[in-house]
């Protein structure tokens, strides 16, 4: 049987648009971000919360955070600006200014309650990144996408200088498109992280200590 016209094209077009894309080397990926899932918070700030950087535990690129297979044949690493660390620390400030809390940067802690240090904070947040990567097979008409996210988060008390919740948050994405865009890659990844830190945003035990 044989296909329609506008079928033929649309297909000899993706093929074209999948060699174009098809560069050897690694990829920047931009746009990648905490996606509140409410308003803003408006007001006063509630409380200060210190943010340790977060420790990049996943035991790869500290730049490189997924990987896009065109046809079989191309690879190539995509990479952020700066280092995965870096981005996950900047989204966890994000989720909490969405909130209405007050953000100071503080020292690297090992999540220990003997190295707790919140110079003034009143609650210290810091975690290590297990898993944060995506992965994208491109294909004539058929894209694939899937992001996972993976931290393990602590949060301790500043004047009892005492762990109160730690939690291991996942999130896993999945998506299908006709064609390839950095924008929906971008996205996915988004959308994994931000549902992942939500998690401890809405932890009930986390929000008594916030509010």
């Amino acid at each position: 049987m044989k296909q329609p016209l506008f079928q033929v094209l649309l297909g000899l077009a993706a093929i074209g648009l999948l060699s174009a894309c098809a560069e050897k080397g690694p990829v920047l990926l931009e746009g990648i971000k905490y996606q509140t899932s409410e308003a803003p918070a408006a007001g006063v700030p509630k409380i200060v919360v210190g943010v340790a950087p977060f420790k990049d535990d996943r035991g790869k690129t500290v730049s490189v955070l997924g990987k896009r297979t065109i046809s079989n044949y191309v690879e190539n690493d995509l990479v952020v600006q700066g280092t995965t660390a870096d981005l996950v620390t900047k989204a966890v400030k994000d989720a909490l200014l969405s909130r209405g809390m007050m953000i100071k940067d503080v020292s690297a802690w090992d999540m220990n309650a003997e190295t707790i240090k919140v110079d003034g904070a009143s609650i210290l947040i810091g975690g290590e990144i297990k898993a944060l990567w995506v992965d994208v097979v491109s294909q004539p008409l058929n894209v694939k996408t899937t992001a996972e996210v993976k931290l393990r988060v602590s949060a301790a008390d500043g004047v009892e200088k005492k762990i109160f919740r730690t939690l291991v948050l996942n999130s896993k994405i999945e998506r299908q498109d006709v064609v390839f865009s950095f924008e929906a890659v971008s996205a996915a990844l988004s959308e994994a992280l931000s549902s992942a830190l939500d998690q401890l945003m809405k932890d009930d035990e986390f929000k008594k200590k916030i509010n």
